[in-house]
């Protein structure tokens, strides 16, 4: 561990500096090994602030993990709603599978809504809605959403998925 931070410290001065994806790379290191927060922190700071990384949502997602592990909690959140315009819908989508994971459901919902908002009637952000309100126990909604995802399916595998989710709503369980 000592080693890889000296090697990202030392390669953080050179060209490799000069790019957001650099820092974010080390900061993230950091963060899966929960190790060196206070400075992966700074290194997520630069990644987020410079370079191009003020448009990034994965640069900003970083820093909110850093700021989580740090029991920072409400301070990733506001991060996190930073970064949301920058995602791409795959990006907000997990994001949102991530906070129905934590039980955080209301603004999982919040963020599915978003994501849906922007790319309207695309497979992935309408199954987004489905298990947004499938965690609300809004087994009405979620069928709702899960049909139409039904339609919008890009292949037989993705039909047969979802086909089975719509069974298990129609039976009023929770299909996250």
């Amino acid at each position: 561990v000592k080693d890889q931070l000296e090697s990202f410290r030392r390669e953080l001065r050179t060209e490799k500096g000069f790019i957001w994806q650099s820092w974010d790379q080390a900061a993230q290191w950091c963060v899966q090994r929960n190790v060196n927060l206070e400075e992966a922190l700074l290194w997520a700071d630069s990644a987020s602030n410079n370079f191009g990384g003020d448009r990034s949502f994965q640069a900003w997602s970083t820093k909110a993990q850093i700021l989580q592990k740090m029991g920072k909690g409400a301070e990733a959140a506001e991060i996190m709603k930073k970064a949301l315009p920058f995602g791409t819908m795959n990006e907000v989508h997990q994001y949102a599978r991530q906070l129905l994971g934590l039980k955080f459901t209301k603004m999982a919902f919040d963020v599915f809504k978003t994501n849906l908002d922007k790319y309207p009637n695309q497979f992935t952000t309408v199954m987004g809605m489905a298990r947004a309100y499938s965690a609300l126990n809004d087994f009405t909604n979620a069928l709702k959403f899960a049909n139409q995802a039904l339609l919008l399916a890009p292949d037989e595998q993705n039909k047969t998925y979802v086909q089975g989710l719509i069974d298990k709503l129609k039976q009023k369980k929770d299909i996250n």
